[in-house]
This record gives C-alpha cells, structure tokens and sequence, in this order.
C-alpha cells in the first residue's frame, strides 16, 4: 500500500476510534451481556484506550484478542480490521489480507449505516484496494440515507469510473450539481470522464456550460479551444484561443496555446511571436519556460531552421535569469547542439560556478572538451573535481574515455578496470573469460556495461601496438555480450589489418550490421574492406558505396572512407572513380601523404 494511503488510514482510524468508543458505550447495557462478550468487551475497550493513548502494536494486539473471543462482536472486529489496515506488515497488505481486513469491517458498516464516517471510510479504502462493487455499493446507500453529505457523489463517482461505468459516474456528478449546483472543478471531471471513451460531443457541451457560467474566464475558453482541438476543427480552435487572450492580454497561457496552435498550422513567424510574448509573461515559472523554451529550440534543430530565431527567444530568458544554473544548463546544451563547444564549456562553466557539487554539470563540461579535441582539459577537469566529490561511475567512464582521447593510455585502461571491479567485483580480469566462469550474479544491463568497458580496453590496447591483449580483451567483451556490435566492428577490422583470420573478421563484421546498424557508414566501410582484403571486390565496392552513402546523409564523411572507395575501385580498373574518391579523401585530409601518393600514381598511370 502506497505512502499516502496508509497515511489516510491512519488518520482516519484514529478518529473512528472515537466513533467505536460511543458505539460500544451505546451499543448494549454490561449486564446484558454473555461471559463470551464481556471478556471481549474489556479487551476491546482495552483497545480503544491504547489507540487513544498513541500505542497502536498494543491496541492492535487487544482488538485482534477480542476479535478472535468473539467474531459476531462486530465493534470489535471492525476496529481489528481498521488496525490491520494500518499496520506496518508487507503480510498485512497482501491483496488476501487487505480482502479480509474489508470482510472484518463489514457487518459493523451494515449494522450501523447511519455511521456515515466508518461507511465513508470503509468505502474508500474498498476502492482503493479493487473491491470496486463493494466500495460503490456503500457509497450508494451513504448517499441515499445521507444526501446531505454531497461529497459522497464525487468518491461514487470515482469508483464508477474505476469500475468501467462512464455513464454511472457522469450520473453521480450530475446528481451533486443538482444539490450542490455548477461547480467548476466538477464539469472539468465530467470533461474527463466524457474523453475517457472519446466522447467530445459530451466534453464539448460541458465546456460550453462553463464558458456560460462564466464568460470572463480565459482557461474556460482555452479549455473548450484544446477541445475542439481534439475533434479536428482549426477554426473554432483559433476563435477560443483568440477569444482567452482578448479576455486578459497578460495571461501566458492564451499565448502558449496559439503559439501552439500557430506551429499546428505551420505559421513559424505566429509561432516565434506568441512563444516569445509567452516566456515574457509571468504566468509560468522557471521550469515550465525552460520546458517550453527547450521544445521550441529542439524542433528548430531538428528541423535544421535558421538558429537565429532560437537565439533571440533564448536572450529572452537569460535576461530574465542571468543567475539560473538551469537556465546556463540548457545555453550550454543549445550551444552544443549546434557544434559551438567553446562557447558551451563556457556556459556550464558558469553553472559550475554557480551550482560546484552539480555533478551532471562537471560531466557536461568533460563531455563539451572532449567534442571541441580537448581531451587534456578534459581529463584536468575530472582531477579537480575529485576535490569537491566522491567521482560517480559515470564521471569515472567519462574520466577513462578523455584519457583514451588523449593517448594517456595506462591511465585509461587502470580507470577502466576500476569501473569493472566496481560493477562486477568476482568476475577475474587478468584471464580469457568463458561462460561457465561469469558470476550468475551479474544481471543482463552490466553484462552489456561490462562488454563495452572491455571493448575500450581492447582498443586502448591496441593503441598500445599490444596486439594479443586487445585481441583478448575483445574476445571477454563478446563472451560477456555476443551482441556488441562496437567489439564486432572493431576485433574484425584490427582481424584484417594484421594479417588475421579474414574468414572470421568477415562474420564478425556482418554480425555487427544486424537489425539498427545496416546503415552504419563504419560498419559498412569495415565490411567491404575485409571484403576487399579477400579479393571480393565486386561486393566490396556494393557495400562501400552504401558507407560513402550514409557518411554524405549524416554529414559524417572522412577521409578513409574515400580512400578505401578509392582502393577497391582502382582493384577493379575504373580509374577515373578512384581518381575522384581518392581526391574525395585529400580534401578532407590534405596532410595525407599516403594519398597524394596514390592520386599522383594514377594520374601518372601507375599502380
């Protein structure tokens, strides 16, 4: 049972104790009474005395002695069933458990119904526990004996719906209307539960019977906007929202709904303006104007629009919070959306200026160095936060890769092992793993994380020239993970470029362009270059043009993968293509010796 439940019925059964004490000194006269019932009486009135007294395991122990004495003692038993209700014990809240602590209470809410407290409350807690038809059975006769209790109308109304009962629960609101009047927050139930099966002919009608009631509230007329919204009508959707704004030029929210009205339609001037007048507006707080303002700088990146637009509406908010470590936050990530790194390392510096023991913001910084070629300063600014805290293993992975970027191997590959004896502390690092060796332990999302950290000491490894320690460490990661597309990709290539089992290097390579990653440029380049080493040139050619293909779309191309282009086509005679893929690749690399070389060689006609 939920915290906040369980805090109701603590509540709760402390007033009822009050309600049970009168009952039982009402109930029957003492001399009336059989041996049976006086011995469970004196326990039960124990009970009550411990409860009022803030000693519930005591009172709990004297009801569930009276209970047990006498089960027809139906005061008794109902304050055993209270108790059980509220007592800390995960046996207790069992779904069994709760269904008979109900059937324990029940005859004490049936012989007494006028008690419309323990029936308002035993119904309550039936429907929170599914005993839907018993919750509504009660609440339906409180409501009958007790009309004057209206808010009974609003939980019947509840439990209806959980039960499935649109038009009952519609019923029981418009029932409370009837004594209670129009009440706002009610017709906005009413408008729930008519979209809960779709119904916006209902929701519609109970809109307009707000905007009725009354005409001078702008959220009603936004609200009747959404819907029509909903029910695909643009025209009577722009009248509302211009209808809410006229009522109060000022209010953020007409704005927001037209802004979002406008980008609907797709007016993108409408949409910056009203966007604009929304965050200069003080209807919203800080989040919900970072919320709106991330969306709308998202979707301009998304959809590759001019920036500009994005950076005149962000001004807005920083001069409205120049301070925010939040609002530096999403600068900094706007910034490096757009590739300007520099500028973002200056933005979340700020926030960590601001905000020092705001881990995520240190791991941003790391991160914007290392995208803007600045490993060492990455690595400079994880050893000076170790000043302000305990490094998480996400910082320390971050940590590791700066290192890698920078060449510090060692320090990589001791970082790395750290973060594996930190997830895995029994799995032995310093042999070939086999899968009879790996912990049961280990749940399936660190055997993944443990595959990758293997990966990248492999490739550290081979960035040291050691060649059988990378080739091991590739070979764990797929033991741990034969899914690992980086660790495929990466052993089949280093495979083929030091004279390897070419048979193998081709099986793992395809392996790795499975499912998500058959358009991966890297992949498809890796492949048709071991392709190319087995002398299948013709196929090689097919999937390195898919590479040169993928690598153009996501504006990722590099200079080695005109060069292979190059190679595999020079192997089959077409020249001029080669030419032009070797020429391709100089542009982008035109420091590179090795293919000048190759450019010269076949304008000179040469092999």
């Amino acid at each position: 049972m939920n915290t906040r439940l369980r805090h109701i019925i603590l509540v709760a059964a402390a007033l009822l104790a009050t309600v049970a004490a009168v009952t039982a000194a009402t109930s029957s006269a003492h001399n009336d009474l059989t041996p049976q019932r006086q011995k469970a009486r004196y326990y039960y009135l124990e009970g009550l005395r411990r409860q009022m007294d803030d000693e519930p395991a005591a009172a709990y122990e004297y009801y569930r002695r009276a209970a047990a004495i006498d089960p027809s003692y139906t005061e008794a038993a109902s304050a055993y069933g209270t108790q059980r209700l509220a007592a800390e014990s995960d046996t207790l809240q069992s779904r069994p458990e709760l269904a008979r602590s109900l059937a324990l209470m029940r005859p004490f809410v049936d012989k007494y119904p006028d008690e419309y407290n323990e029936a308002l409350y035993y119904a309550y807690i039936a429907a929170r526990v599914d005993s839907l038809k018993e919750a509504i059975r009660v609440f339906e006769r409180t409501a009958r004996l007790r009309p004057d209790l209206s808010s009974t109308l609003i939980h019947l109304s509840e439990a209806y719906m959980a039960d499935g009962n649109v038009d009952k629960a519609l019923d029981a609101l418009s029932r409370y209307e009837t004594i209670e009047g129009m009440n706002p927050q009610v017709t906005i139930k009413k408008i729930s539960f008519h979209l809960s099966r779709r119904d916006t002919v209902g929701a519609l009608a109970e809109a307009s019977a707000l905007v009725e009631f009354n005409p001078a509230e702008p959220a009603y007329s936004i609200l009747k906007g959404n819907l029509f919204e909903m029910a695909n009508e643009p025209d009577s959707t722009f009248a509302y929202y211009e209808k809410a704004e006229k009522l109060n030029p000022d209010y953020g929210a007409a704005k927001l709904a037209l802004a979002n009205y406008y980008r609907q339609q797709g007016d993108s001037a409408m949409y910056d303006s009203k966007t604009y007048e929304a965050l200069l507006s003080e209807d919203f707080d800080l989040g919900q104007k970072l919320m709106m303002l991330e969306e709308y700088l998202q979707k301009l990146l998304t959809d590759k629009q001019d920036t500009a637009r994005g950076d005149h509406l962000f001004s807005v908010l920083s001069e409205q919070y120049p301070y925010e470590p939040d609002v530096l936050d999403l600068a900094a990530r706007y910034s490096a959306a757009k590739g300007n790194f520099k500028e973002a390392c200056e933005q979340i510096g700020y926030a960590i200026d601001l905000s020092p023991s705001e881990e995520k913001y240190r791991g941003q910084l790391m991160t914007y160095m290392m995208a803007d070629d600045r490993a060492d300063d990455a690595v400079k600014t994880y050893r000076e936060l170790e000043a302000h805290m305990t490094p998480s293993r996400n910082l320390m992975v971050l940590y590791a890769s700066a290192a890698q970027m920078a060449d510090d191997f060692d320090t990589a590959i001791k970082t790395y092992r750290d973060i594996l004896r930190d997830i895995a502390p029994s799995l032995p690092l310093d042999t070939a793993l086999a899968a009879q060796n790996i912990p049961a332990s280990i749940q399936y999302d660190d055997l993944q994380r443990l595959s990758q950290i293997f990966t990248s000491i492999g490739d550290c490894h081979y960035g040291q020239k050691k060649l059988d320690e990378a080739f091991k460490a590739y070979d764990n990661a797929l033991t741990l993970y034969p899914d690992n597309t980086l660790a495929l990709n990466n052993y089949a290539y280093f495979l083929s470029e030091n004279g390897g089992d070419l048979d193998r290097a081709a099986e793992m390579s395809l392996k790795s362009l499975d499912g998500e990653n058959s358009s991966n440029p890297t992949y498809l380049d890796t492949y048709a270059w071991i392709l190319h080493k087995k002398g299948e040139n013709e196929e090689a050619r097919k999937y390195q043009a898919s590479a040169v293909e993928e690598a153009a779309k996501e504006n990722n191309e590099h200079a080695e993968l005109y060069e292979h282009y190059g190679d595999i086509l020079s192997t089959l005679g077409e020249k001029e293509e080669a030419l032009e893929a070797y020429e391709k690749a100089a542009a982008l690399e035109p420091d590179n010796d090795n293919i000048l070389q190759k450019i010269k060689t076949l304008k000179n006609g040469k092999r």
